[in-house]
């Protein structure tokens, strides 16, 4: 799915079915339904990175070959969140330490496992939704956003309702619910 797609959806919401018309027709958007398209653009962009960095973790695992102990984020492929697991070649978890620029790692690494920051996406580029995230969840949230900035925050709080319950949906745990044994006292 495409941003332009998702930004379609958040136009029925939030009243701009002029441009969602103009999005399935690809017809020639005026200056001011240009802006509000930049506009719905960086209110994607922050509501994905919300996504990622606050609720349901982007994760990635990536192989490695730290020797010195030292692995520096900027060697790796993603802007880094947060470090779940470093393993050795033998697929043993080694103990590490998180600083700012680096990750201290007791041991020989061969992979790690972190979460990362999405890149900033345009109008015509793939959404990449992990997690069962669908493009309703994301126009919830954009919608929240692009009517908070248009100072209708009465909306905006509605959209965001729906947007927290539906990524606390998503982010609760599914399947068997083993209870602890019963026992004599």
């Amino acid at each position: 799915m495409t941003v332009k797609e998702i930004l379609s959806l958040v136009c029925e919401f939030v009243g701009e079915r002029e441009i969602a018309e103009k999005f399935s027709t690809e017809g020639e958007l005026t200056t001011a339904e240009k802006a509000k398209v930049q506009l719905m653009t960086r209110c994607f962009n922050l509501v994905n990175q919300e996504i990622a960095s606050d609720y349901l973790p982007f994760l990635i695992k990536e192989e490695i070959d730290v020797q010195d102990s030292v692995l520096n984020y900027s060697n790796l492929k993603k802007k880094v969140v947060h470090i779940y697991e470093v393993k050795n070649r033998f697929g043993m978890n080694l103990k590490f330490r998180c600083f700012p620029n680096y990750v201290q790692i007791f041991g020989h690494a061969k992979s790690i496992v972190y979460s990362y920051l999405p890149e900033e996406l345009d109008l015509e580029n793939e959404v990449d939704m992990p997690c069962a995230l669908s493009a309703r969840v994301y126009a919830y949230g954009i919608a929240s956003e692009y009517l908070l900035i248009d100072g209708l925050s009465d909306d905006a709080e509605i959209w965001e309702n729906r947007f927290k319950d539906s990524l606390f949906m998503l982010s609760r745990k599914h399947g068997e619910h083993v209870l602890p044994r019963r026992g004599w006292f």
